[in-house]
């Protein structure tokens, strides 16, 4: 049912889901979105599909709305304004192409995840006051217009992981900027347990060789914090002595696991590498 109203643009939810529930949490999400201050026209659920980007295609072809506003299955949302702020912005400044929320451990993440939260970059980030220009925009909470997206050209549809990055390189390229919007938030649950977090360092190696042999192009530095200017393509031995310095950190900080993941993640990287080169 079109629940949309005469005063704001036709919004559409897209929400890409691997096995359609995540453990319950896709159907809190959905009830999130619903009770939303400004009604959502559409809630496309994508399940079964990958990689993430080809799902977000394929989400925002079932959908109409002017304004496109994407979700990952295990977030949940931190207010009720949270669609209310992005149509704000986006319908306002034109300079806008993707905006988000801050993210926000959930309440009950136990003491493992907290320390993840703490050690693994880019984890979580601060709520602002200001509309504030920033590269922790992602996919789990974020919205832009669909004409932005079509501009840009949608959403990767081939890489594994780094879809984010990708998109918002390519939305800056396009001269438009992207920001955290203020007093907005969303939460977003840190790996459950050590084998979670092994399992999700090796998977993000793996992508990466992946796409530096296929797609180097979409190879990006993600900076921490919220940072508007920074380089995205540094050369490949810079990549590698950024990440060798940020291991050598972790283990002299006594951030452990955030030492475990940066030595799979790298495993993960020589070993999909060495077996590409060796299929080749």
């Amino acid at each position: 049912m079109d629940t949309t109203r005469a005063d704001h643009p036709r919004v559409s939810v897209v929400i890409p889901s691997g096995d359609g529930s995540r453990g319950t949490n896709l159907e809190r999400l959905v009830d999130d979105v619903r009770a939303q201050s400004v009604p959502t026209a559409e809630i496309e659920v994508v399940r079964g599909v990958s990689p993430n980007g080809r799902a977000r295609n394929e989400g925002v072809g079932r959908t109409t709305g002017e304004i496109l506003v994407f979700l990952d299955d295990d977030v949940r949302l931190g207010s009720l304004e949270v669609v209310r702020t992005f149509v704000e912005f986006l319908t306002t400044d034109p300079t806008l192409g993707l905006v988000g929320t801050s993210q926000v451990l959930p309440a009950d993440s136990t003491p493992f995840q907290k320390a993840l939260g703490i050690q693994l970059s880019r984890s979580q980030s601060p709520v602002v006051e200001t509309l504030t220009e920033s590269d922790m925009v992602t996919t789990q909470c974020c919205a832009m217009r669909r004409a932005v997206l079509d501009e840009v050209g949608g959403f990767h549809g081939r890489i594994l992981r780094g879809v984010d990055p990708e998109l918002r390189h390519r939305v800056r390229l396009a001269g438009y900027r992207i920001a955290v919007v203020p007093q907005q938030w969303h939460y977003h649950p840190m790996p459950a347990s050590l084998k979670a977090l092994v399992r999700m360092a090796w998977r993000d190696g793996i992508a990466s060789a992946y796409a530096r042999r296929h797609f180097p192009e979409t190879i990006l530095y993600n900076p921490e914090g919220h940072v508007a200017e920074f380089d995205a393509q540094p050369s490949f031995p810079r990549r590698i002595a950024r990440n060798l310095s940020g291991l050598v950190r972790d283990l002299l900080q006594g951030h452990w696991y955030a030492a475990v993941y940066g030595m799979v993640y790298i495993a993960g990287n020589i070993a999909e590498g060495t077996r590409r080169k060796a299929a080749g």
